[in-house]
């Protein structure tokens, strides 16, 4: 077995010209790894671009529902009005079946959240991350109406079955649900027709 010593350095000019090499060596290493992240982070990127398009377009479909089902939830809050009204007066009312109408499909922004916990969102441009961030702002506020809605026509359900039954705090409540359940109805639409065009 034959071992290699090191060489002991010749002067300044052979220490400077070692240091040289081992500063180059790193400051390409560390290149090297900056070139490799940037690559990583754009691949990030390109599939959370990807990811969000999808839940942007599922939430797309909820908002064209909702835009699609305003007129008919308005109808049915009037007819639900009507009948309230003459129960008031205790004027004769048929039996009322089921009223919830279908109000649209749950709305998420699981991939929005989970980009962001990932810090993946803070290698988005600035203008596409601003845009992403107030449609997402909205998406938000639409789910909270609509559960605001949601419970609205849990209190407008009671007068299912025999509205004849229903005393003075039951038609009071059933009367603001009502009022709520219109305004929440308006503003969903509304809001989610300002994020179709957006």
């Amino acid at each position: 077995m034959h071992l290699h010593l090191p060489k002991p350095l010749h002067g300044w000019r052979a220490f400077v010209g070692e240091v040289g090499i081992i500063v180059i060596g790193v400051l390409i290493a560390l290149g090297a790894e900056q070139v490799v992240e940037q690559i990583r982070w754009e691949n990030e990127v390109r599939t959370a671009r990807a990811e969000l398009k999808g839940e942007m377009r599922h939430a797309d479909g909820v908002f064209a529902f909702r835009i699609a089902a305003k007129p008919c939830i308005a109808r049915r809050l009037d007819a639900i009005d009507a009948l309230v009204e003459r129960a008031a007066k205790h004027a004769p009312v048929p039996r009322v079946g089921r009223l919830i109408p279908d109000i649209g499909n749950a709305l998420n922004d699981n991939i929005w959240e989970t980009r962001r916990a990932s810090q993946t969102l803070a290698h988005f441009g600035d203008d596409e991350l601003s845009l992403l961030g107030l449609y997402y702002l909205q998406l938000g506020n639409i789910r909270f109406f609509i559960g605001e809605e949601a419970r609205d026509w849990g209190v407008i359900e009671v007068i299912e079955g025999d509205p004849s039954r229903l005393g003075p705090e039951d038609i009071a409540g059933i009367r603001v649900a009502i009022q709520h359940a219109r305004f929440d109805n308006r503003l969903i639409a509304d809001i989610g027709s300002d994020e179709r065009r957006g």
